[in-house]
């Protein structure tokens, strides 16, 4: 069949990586060979080399990213009725592209952007692999996060059956080759598929491996699993290596995703929007992943590339929140001109487990932190060109340039302040009030 479209409503593929920093690829220069695919989309195609995630977990950040509107909570996350009331409230990319005509699915192995959370909106066929028959998944669906027992018998079986944190993309990439091909003819498609390979436990196949070993992957993915819940860790520089030597297999592996999608549909002129949905901590600053909310670099700054038929050559060097990425992925669906960076991006995210509220204002060299909390808020400042690793707070040395991003950062915050408060009357003023949600079977 012929699956070529006209430049008005071209193919598209979202690829969205979990937890890859933007400086452990090698088009964000890297020294590791762990990206020779993406690199070479980045060179052919366009790279936004400052791309700032809206949030440093994957539910908050693709809310944002999937809407173009950041979610706005102060709450835990983890409750499916934040995310499901703010892709209905406003619209999701799925949604626009049906409206278009397009055909749409995804394939999303993550439990926290599975329909469960209301992620399927807008798509024809939704596949996130939860399981939704058997006396196992009513226990499971029923227990989860509530008991460290079931969460472990939760991952043993995950891992024997491949299956949510442990389901590699090798294991549907068949499936999703053979839904593109199902569609008429006359439909051109938008496909949103998502890698869980860089996310721990970072579980390289034997023969992809090039600098960990079957032994490191058992002994330093344990290690992982023990100390991700902490704070105030001090890992020693083998231990952070071990674990960064796994990780960047993992990022090695989940690049040839990337190629294997490009070879496999290459007969139907897809644009390519790669990106991740935040990042991942390396003990910086005394934790290690992203189960705790932060909005440092290691956290926000992630890849993001368009490559494609018809996609310029170039690198935008301003910020980029990736909460643009619904304009991006509509003008790139057009052949139309992407648009710029701006001069600054905006990330905020509520931390439920410690009680704070995090702000980010990332220009292109300087950045600034505000972090608010009961006892009292903290304000960072860094210089990013001498300073990457934001490790040196200028906050107070540029007064300018301090009480610039801090207004940016202060009206971010009444804007949310004041959806808060709407959304708070319009509750009052329904009878029906928002309701408790009830985990679906396969809900995660």
């Amino acid at each position: 069949m012929s699956g070529r479209t006209d430049e008005r409503r071209r193919n598209v593929v979202l690829l969205t990586f979990d937890s890859v920093r933007a400086d452990h690829c090698g088009f964000g220069g890297y020294d590791r060979d762990t990206t020779p695919t993406l690199d070479r989309l980045a060179a052919d195609g366009t790279c936004y080399e400052n791309a700032i995630a809206p949030a440093s977990r994957t539910n908050p950040s693709m809310a944002g990213i999937l809407t173009g509107e950041p979610l706005v909570v102060r709450e835990r996350v983890s409750d499916p009725r934040h995310s499901r009331s703010h892709l209905r409230r406003h619209g999701t990319l799925a949604e626009s592209f049906s409206e278009r005509g397009y055909a749409t699915a995804a394939f999303n192995p993550n439990a926290y952007a599975s329909r469960y959370y209301g992620f399927d909106r807008g798509f024809d066929h939704y596949e996130d692999f939860l399981f939704t028959t058997g006396w196992y998944q009513r226990v499971f669906s029923n227990h989860l996060g509530s008991s460290s027992a079931f969460t472990a018998l939760r991952n043993a079986r995950n891992f024997v059956r491949r299956q949510e944190a442990f389901k590699t993309w090798d294991t549907y990439v068949d499936d999703i080759e053979d839904w593109v091909r199902s569609r008429p003819d006359d439909e051109p498609f938008f496909l949103w598929a998502f890698s869980l390979d860089t996310h721990f436990p970072y579980i390289t196949p034997r023969g992809h491996r090039r600098w960990s070993n079957a032994l490191d992957q058992y002994r330093y993915n344990w290690l992982c699993n023990r100390i991700m819940d902490e704070t105030g860790l001090d890992l020693s520089e083998k231990q952070v290596r071990k674990i960064v030597d796994l990780y960047d297999d993992a990022l090695r592996y989940g690049d040839r995703f990337v190629a294997e999608l490009r070879e496999r549909l290459d007969e139907f002129d897809p644009v390519f929007v790669v990106h991740a949905d935040h990042g991942e901590a390396f003990c910086e600053r005394g934790v290690y992943g992203h189960l705790f909310a932060d909005l440092y670099e290691e956290n926000v700054h992630v890849p993001m590339v368009v490559g494609g038929p018809g996609i310029e050559s170039r690198t935008v060097e301003r910020p980029l929140s990736l909460a643009r990425i619904p304009e991006i992925v509509d003008a790139a669906s057009r052949g139309a001109e992407l648009p710029d960076g701006d001069d600054w991006a905006v990330a905020t995210e509520y931390d439920g487990r410690l009680g704070r509220n995090l702000t980010a204002v990332r220009a292109r060299d300087r950045k600034f932190l505000q972090v608010d909390a009961d006892d009292g808020s903290r304000r960072e400042c860094y210089d990013l060109a001498s300073d990457p690793g934001e490790r040196t707070n200028l906050y107070g040395e540029d007064e300018p340039v301090d009480e610039l991003l801090a207004t940016l950062a202060s009206r971010r915050l009444a804007h949310e302040r004041e959806q808060l408060a709407i959304r708070d009357a319009a509750a009052e003023l329904d009878d029906t009030g928002p309701r408790r949600a009830v985990a679906p079977r396969g809900g995660p």
